[in-house]
């Protein structure tokens, strides 16, 4: 029998219990922070680009408080959940909490810190929009590549397409080949993450070495948005960072 391991986040938001609570339990909600997201036959569909998509089920839910997300297993136990736990404080904040549940096998520590990596910029990324763009609607544009070059090598490679090395709270303008400039405020950076809030939304570019796969994931608030041909063209930007094309 295999261990099941759980990996728990938890953030603290300026918004109100429902507000937080819209955001996590929706597909318009989950989509203004983490990936796309719609309901496609009774199932969550959530769209990770390259033509990765992943569908789950609401497998159980209290309203306003709690839901988990999963797809169970032969045996009735999802092999992967995720749990959220919404709780509002007297300042009129929200605390949100995570737990990933289901992570096997020998590699389960590096499949544990990616995903950590990940769940810390998407969290980010619902606080920033709570911080600045509350309210508003949002146009998600994601690409996404496996690669079979090194990390380390595809970070080089990708900070020099972008035109800039930028560190933390710098206002930068990049300018990557072949689709539109990016000019805004760095607001998140790691080695492996970079991203960029601009006027209208955001830009977050990660490359995950333990899975060899580089993506971008953008988020545009309030303003129109043609996404399948932007998508198209930063799908050809990342598969030539991940040497596919």
């Amino acid at each position: 029998m295999e261990e099941r391991r759980s990996l728990a986040k938890e953030v603290e938001l300026a918004a109100t219990p429902d507000e937080v609570w819209k955001a996590i339990s929706t597909p318009e909600g989950m989509s203004l922070w983490f990936v796309p997201h719609e309901q496609v036959d009774g199932e969550v569909e959530a769209d990770f680009g390259g033509g990765n998509t992943q569908a789950g089920l609401v497998l159980e839910q209290e309203p306003g408080r709690r839901v988990v997300y999963g797809a169970p297993g032969p045996d009735g136990v999802p092999p992967m959940a995720i749990e959220f736990l919404v709780e509002g404080k007297d300042d009129g904040t929200t605390v949100l909490r995570l737990v990933q549940s289901g992570f096997f096998g020998e590699d389960w520590e590096a499949e544990y810190d990616g995903f950590g990596r990940g769940w810390d910029m998407f969290l980010h990324n619902l606080a920033s929009y709570f911080r600045h763009f509350a309210g508003l609607s949002a146009v998600g544009v994601v690409a996404f590549g496996f690669t079979a070059r090194a990390g380390v090598e595809v970070w080089a490679d990708l900070v020099a397409r972008l035109g800039a090395d930028p560190v933390l709270g710098e206002r930068v303008r990049l300018t990557p080949e072949g689709v539109e400039p990016i000019e805004g405020v760095v607001d998140l950076r790691d080695e492996s993450v970079v991203g960029v809030r601009t006027e209208h939304g955001f830009y977050r570019f990660m490359v995950d070495d333990a899975h060899h796969m580089v993506n971008t994931t953008q988020y545009f608030y309030g303003v129109s948005v043609d996404r399948a041909s932007r998508t198209a063209a930063w799908q050809s930007w990342i598969d030539g960072l991940a040497g596919n094309s």
